[in-house]
């Protein structure tokens, strides 16, 4: 029977789960869930099996009207498009506050941040968690996260790259103020000696933005994947 393959798709979303998470919530295999999601063919078990899961009626899971099925697909372009919108806006009011973007450019700041980030995760990780920290920022742009050992390393990986990113911050800005206060007699003008210390401001800007912008996001993102399997797992005991 044909049921709304954009019904379970936002049921199985607005529950924060991804399809092996659902599969694994219904006891129904992976490769069901996705031909469910694709073209709506479910059996009378399947259906229960999913509204049990989903806490919705098997009479949610089907098609009602034309019009209605069209608001449930927009409904879902609606909620990426306000996610899109939001983050532009972010970076849109950021640049506004600041202003001219020149003051915002430091190439040598934000690439010593970057080697340094990476040079401690190799040395703490090896050369596979620094592959694996990279290949892991996919996640960033993928809805779906399903939580295995991998992602359950990437996490710890995230979070001890915050701890490094900021401390090479504090040693970059360390360094700056040391060269500021040692060639001050050379400055010429306050201009100059104000300009010096916002450069060396900026170091600690572009840590914030990397950490709190991008690898603490990110962290979250993934523990609360692993969070949404083990309350599954302890709904179903």
């Amino acid at each position: 029977m044909q049921i709304s393959p954009e019904k379970i798709k936002y049921f199985r979303k607005d529950n924060g789960w991804s399809q092996e998470v659902l599969a694994k919530a219904s006891g129904l295999s992976l490769r069901t869930i996705q031909r469910v999601e694709k073209d709506g063919n479910a059996s009378s078990e399947t259906q229960l099996a999913l509204a049990a899961a989903l806490n919705k009626t098997t009479k949610e899971l089907f098609h009602t009207s034309e019009q209605i099925e069209v608001f449930w697909k927009w409904r879902n372009i609606m909620q990426n498009l306000i996610a899109i919108l939001i983050v532009a806006g972010a970076i849109i009011m950021l640049l506004m506050l600041g202003g001219d973007l020149g003051m915002f450019a430091d190439f040598y700041g934000a690439l010593f941040l970057l080697l340094f980030m990476y040079a401690c995760s190799v040395i703490a990780f090896g050369s596979h968690g620094l592959v694996k920290s990279i290949s892991g920022l996919k996640y960033l742009f993928s809805s779906e996260v399903t939580p295995t050992s991998n992602t359950k390393h990437l996490t710890y990986i995230y979070k001890k790259q915050i701890s490094f990113i900021y401390a090479g911050a504090l040693i970059a800005f360390a360094v700056g103020s040391v060269s500021i206060l040692s060639n001050q007699a050379s400055i010429t003008s306050v201009a100059h000696f104000n300009a010096a210390w916002a450069v060396n401001i900026l170091i600690v800007f572009y840590a914030a933005v990397a950490a709190e912008g991008v690898l603490r996001p990110l962290t979250a993102k993934l523990e609360s994947a692993k969070l949404t399997v083990e309350l599954t797992q302890n709904s179903d005991e």
